[in-house]
């Protein structure tokens, strides 16, 4: 391990133990300095030390950014890196920070974030639901419970299990206008299943709650709750996969792929899609920038806007 290399993990602890950061964000900070390890480790001789890192070097990795990357991706890995470096200046590890009087002025093209209509989204959740199993043994079975004292347990690893899950997935997407990393991570703890009340920790660790009105909405999470409560694992993960972990973004963007397809799309339909049309029809339907901008949890008004 190199210098640079042990520096950066110390970065990275003391992201996570002081800063206080996000996970995630955590994790895409580990992964713009692997970018930029990388980089420094093709010069000959490899530039291996902090200190031997200088302005120029630093242009011509934003040039190498520039020509293989957008504009938000370079953004964020320059940002990533010049958090490093203010870190290294003030734990003294260097003395001249490459950063200091260096500015990146990149103008960030204006693009309308891509949207559905409520027609699109309902043929989704209708493929979604057309693609329903015959009937729903284990929701039989657990109503049954409730009138006898017999113990129902139930195994992930069917097809009304995910049929259940997935279309409380589409659902909430919709109506909640989730990012997919908030809504893979939900716990048991983050819901109120009485009055549907969802507690979301967003991005940057920002919480807001999210309330389900809609009667379709809150018949399908109180569906896949039932199911889900029924399963005998050691897993606070609202969403889990057929083995028993907890759901992952990739696996949520291909279930969302899966029913697009089903629905007859041939463009790609992301889970942020779902996200950007919640808060588009919000918009039609008259709602308040501000309160949009508070049931997106975002922290730019402008963000909102665009």
């Amino acid at each position: 391990m190199n210098e640079l290399e042990f520096h950066s993990q110390k970065f990275m602890k003391y992201c996570k133990n002081q800063r206080r950061l996000s996970p995630d964000t955590v994790k895409a900070y580990g992964l713009d300095l692997k970018g930029f390890m990388e980089f420094t480790s093709k010069f000959n001789p490899p530039i291996t030390e902090s200190k031997t890192v200088t302005k120029k070097i630093l242009q011509e990795y934003v040039n190498y950014l520039n020509e293989n990357f957008a504009v938000k991706t370079v953004r964020r890995r320059v940002a990533a890196i010049r958090s490093f470096f203010n870190y290294l200046e003030s734990e003294e590890i260097i003395t001249e920070n490459p950063f200091n009087k260096y500015h990146l002025n990149i103008k960030e093209p204006f693009r309308v974030p891509k949207t559905m209509s409520l027609d699109e989204i309902n043929r989704i959740l209708g493929a979604a639901y057309g693609d329903s199993p015959t009937f729903f043994p284990l929701l039989s079975k657990i109503e049954s419970q409730n009138r006898s004292s017999e113990k129902i347990t139930v195994n992930p690893n069917t097809t009304e299990f995910i049929w259940v899950r997935n279309v409380a997935i589409l659902e909430l997407l919709f109506a909640g206008g989730f990012r997919v990393s908030e809504l893979s991570k939900l716990k048991f703890g983050d819901i109120s299943p009485d009055n549907m009340v969802i507690r979301i920790d967003g991005k940057g660790n920002k919480e807001r709650t999210i309330y389900i009105e809609n009667i379709e909405v809150v018949k399908a999470l109180s569906r896949y709750l039932i199911i889900r409560n029924a399963v005998e694992v050691e897993n606070p993960h609202i969403f889990i996969t057929k083995f028993q972990k907890p759901l992952t973004t990739q696996a949520v963007r291909n279930l969302v792929e899966k029913y697009a397809k089903l629905a007859g799309f041939n463009k790609k339909i992301t889970p942020h899609i779902f996200r950007h049309s919640f808060a588009s029809l919000l918009l039609e339907e008259g709602v308040d920038i501000k309160y949009i901008q508070d049931f997106l949890g975002y922290s730019s008004i402008s963000t909102t806007q665009i």
